[in-house]
């Protein structure tokens, strides 16, 4: 059977092109899913609104479509906006403040979102991975950016070296060397560049989401290491990226 065509703005190159999945007649489609820290608002679920219309038309046109859309219950820090991954992880605040586990707060938040999602008749995907289930991935996936050069170790958490990757910026239509420092990122004085943004994070004495960067096991908040790189957290920006692969 013959599909029919679609057309899909290609954000790389600029133009729309027609739809081509790598395997015929199947798409693998990874949709970046709710950081379960609060209520989601209206203009959250415009992302997961257009997620669904494109798995839909997709599905209409009869493709086998396999849909990923992660939960982000660690990681999303409070100075994401800056693009550098700094800050206070943001359930860990919520937690603090309304003097709750942090598990149990991602919890609560996470089954009002999926409550707001059927009230919206978004589909439901077909694998919903949270990150806490996936550290021993990302951790894994830190390993090989170290091994190709691509990440280093300062103080304990691990750095994406932006240098070496030629086409970054490539998606935003934003070039390294337009990027001024300072500018939307914050300065740094222990990172290698000001552009680099962290995809593990070192924990502080206390924090109360952390793991052991050599076994991914959970770790109680009173642990102290002193190893180069032991117990931390990992940044959302390589969350998605081990779960995609993953699944």
């Amino acid at each position: 059977m013959t599909l029919p065509q679609i057309q899909i703005q290609n954000t790389l190159t600029n133009k729309k092109e027609v739809f081509e999945p790598i395997t015929p007649g199947k798409v693998l489609l990874y949709s970046c899913g709710p950081t379960v820290y609060d209520y989601a608002h209206i203009g959250n679920f415009r992302s997961f609104l257009m997620s669904d219309l494109l798995t839909r038309v997709l599905k209409m046109a009869g493709y086998d479509v396999t849909k990923v859309m992660n939960i982000t219950d660690v990681g999303h820090l409070t100075g994401d906006d800056l693009a550098d991954a700094e800050g206070e992880d943001k359930i860990a605040k919520k937690a603090l403040r309304e003097k709750k586990d942090p598990f149990e707060v991602a919890k609560m938040f996470e089954e009002a979102f999926v409550e707001d999602e059927v009230k919206l008749n978004i589909q439901a995907p077909d694998h919903r991975p949270r990150a806490t289930d996936y550290i021993p991935e990302q951790i894994e996936l830190c390993n090989i950016l170290i091994e190709k050069n691509h990440a280093y170790i300062i103080n304990g958490s691990v750095y994406f070296r932006t240098k070496s990757f030629a086409s970054y910026g490539q998606l935003s239509n934003n070039k390294l060397e337009d990027l001024n420092a300072g500018a939307r990122v914050e300065i740094n004085s222990e990172k290698e560049d000001p552009l680099d943004f962290a995809l593990w994070k070192h924990a502080e004495p206390k924090h109360l989401m952390q793991w052991d960067y050599h076994t991914g096991k959970k770790l109680d908040p009173n642990t102290t290491h002193t190893d180069a790189v032991s117990s931390g957290f990992p940044g959302w920006h390589i969350e998605c990226s081990a779960m995609s692969q993953k699944l």
